[in-house]
């Protein structure tokens, strides 16, 4: 699966990353994501996400995806 990574972050809150079923997304791609693995390799992106925004001083938003792309291959 493919999940931007913008689906996990918030448009009107920063600070905060989601992961699991409360991400945002259709009707439709819900039903591919809320299995367990699925859920479990957001979690890491989102975990490493905040790592990545603690380490580089950045808002969420701000940390490359090919950063979190790199540490989860």
């Amino acid at each position: 699966y493919y999940i931007p990574y913008r689906c996990l972050l918030p448009q009107n809150i920063d600070g905060l990353i989601l992961a699991g079923r409360c991400i945002s997304g259709t009707h439709k791609a819900h039903s591919n994501y809320r299995a367990m693995p699925i859920c479990l390799a957001m979690g890491e992106a989102a975990g490493i996400a905040a790592a990545l925004s603690a380490k580089f001083d950045c808002k969420l938003k701000a940390v490359p995806v090919s950063e979190i792309q790199k540490l989860l291959n």
